[in-house]
């Protein structure tokens, strides 16, 4: 059997690493984040089928919360400073441990719900680390939206009009205020689609990372 999954613990950020293909650590780098009240284990299945020679890290978020684990607090009433403050503060923690796995190599980010948050502060923070940032179901706090013209990675986001969990105003939003600060930021809507990760932006999705990786893998 293949010497993988295995797990590993990354500046206290502990991750379930996948090795398609029979890739190694030079390989390219995909972070594949999850939402709250998941976890990283049942996303191994799907990714282990990942068609490409890279490396796939599955982090697990900090909080117990259900059967899973939660990134951060998120409650109603909260303002968008202290929402801000929550993301911010999970996203520096959790960058500490994808920068040390990293190493030299430039990442891609993708997340659902809290990791598709996840996935924009990533993006908006790191742009020199990141190849592309692929939120889906997400958004960003305004205290981390770029600001005075700053540079960010591009960002292709998914997004379903139906979502009753995070608004697809709020993805909307986020997208428009990336782009209104010249940088490159797209969003896909599906028609009817609520808060989940249907076939269809699953293959989406998919396609839209291979297409980010270099062209030898």
């Amino acid at each position: 059997p293949p010497p993988w999954p295995r797990t590993s613990t990354h500046e206290g950020v502990e991750m379930i690493e996948l090795f398609p293909q029979d890739v190694d650590e030079s390989s390219p780098l995909v972070v594949a984040i999850h939402g709250m009240g998941d976890r990283p284990d049942r996303w191994v299945d799907d990714w282990r089928r990942f068609p490409a020679r890279v490396q796939i890290a599955l982090p697990r978020a900090f909080d117990p919360h259900g059967t899973g684990f939660s990134w951060f607090r998120f409650e109603d009433g909260m303002t968008d400073e202290q929402f801000g403050s929550a993301v911010g503060d999970a996203e520096a923690r959790l960058w500490k441990g994808i920068a040390k796995l990293a190493g030299k190599r430039r990442a891609i980010v993708t997340g659902f719900s809290q990791g598709g948050i996840l996935s924009f502060a990533i993006a908006s923070r790191h742009p020199d680390q990141i190849v592309r940032a692929f939120p889906v179901a997400g958004s960003c706090p305004g205290p981390l939206l770029p600001q005075n013209k700053a540079r960010t990675a591009p960002i292709r986001a998914f997004h379903g009009s139906a979502d009753r969990v995070r608004d697809v105003k709020w993805g909307r939003e986020a997208v428009h205020a990336f782009k209104e600060q010249g940088n490159d930021a797209e969003m896909r809507e599906y028609e009817g689609v609520g808060h989940t990760i249907t076939s269809r932006i699953h293959d989406d999705l998919w396609s839209a990372i291979q297409e980010a990786l270099p062209p030898s893998t």
